[in-house]
């Protein structure tokens, strides 16, 4: 059963994931000349990047370490490792799928990529979802506002590389519908799962999920979509850095304030 709070982000992060969308699925040709929100996103890396290193994979070590005391082996970062591994390999994917397009001398992108783009933001979403729900409200609404100021930008980009590749009209509006949905089924697997497992069970869940979206959190603001990241593209200029830097200091102080992230 999720509380008042979770369902007001949940359909919080719905409205901002169609409001991020509709506009290229609406108006496929005038979102084109759009470029997004540079400064936002530089902000989100820097805010991705603490609560990776600052939270998240602190919290999944501690959690992970208390399940299993007698494990000299750092569980947690191995988690984080396999989910930034799989997301990197999904990237390559479409990149070079977009690279074969390209030498073809194809107009409009493959349908493939826009699926692939879909799964791995999907998958994150998903489990930046269940991150929240498990976690303590103090950090939980941090979570929060970084997925919500993620979520515009994200759902803008998805869209207009839909409406530029070969899917139908109501393919396009299908696949974004799924990744709009990732986020809050994320939310109510991880209220349902902190509901209804036992402690020790809750603990090993809880771990890995932290683990997985420390992962997550530090492939997004680092390596993702490679030359257009925002880490490259935007935080070269000294706006952009310091946007980065803002977005990383404040996530730290509030980690600072707060104390332990994850209470028992």
């Amino acid at each position: 059963m999720l509380t008042l709070f979770q369902w007001m982000c949940l359909f919080g992060i719905l409205l901002v994931a169609f409001a991020g969308g509709l506009y290229p699925l609406l108006r496929p040709s005038r979102a084109r000349d759009i470029q997004g929100f540079p400064l936002g996103e530089a902000f989100t890396s820097g805010v991705f990047l603490a609560l990776a290193l600052i939270m998240m994979l602190p919290s999944a070590f501690h959690v992970l370490g208390k399940v299993f005391p007698n494990l000299d082996f750092p569980l947690a970062f191995l988690v984080a490792a396999a989910a930034f591994m799989l997301l990197l390999a999904l990237e390559h994917t479409s990149h070079i799928v977009a690279g074969e397009a390209a030498e073809a001398h194809v107009e409009e992108l493959p349908a493939l990529i826009p699926l692939i783009m879909t799964t791995m933001i999907a998958i994150p979403s998903f489990l930046l979802g269940a991150a929240f729900s498990v976690s303590p409200p103090d950090t939980a609404i941090f979570i929060f506002i970084a997925i919500m100021m993620h979520k515009s930008s994200a759902a803008f980009g998805l869209a207009l590389m839909m409406v530029r590749s070969r899917l139908k009209h109501w393919q396009a509006w299908l696949t974004f519908t799924i990744f709009a949905f990732a986020t809050p089924a994320g939310i109510i697997l991880g209220a349902d799962l902190h509901n209804s497992l036992g402690a020790y069970a809750m603990m090993v869940t809880k771990g890995v999920i932290l683990a997985l979206a420390g992962g997550t959190f530090l492939f997004l603001s680092t390596l993702h979509q490679f030359q257009f990241a925002a880490m490259i593209r935007i935080c070269c200029t000294r706006a952009g850095f310091i946007f980065l830097l803002a977005g990383f200091l404040i996530t730290a102080l509030v980690r600072f304030i707060i104390g332990e992230a994850h209470r028992f």
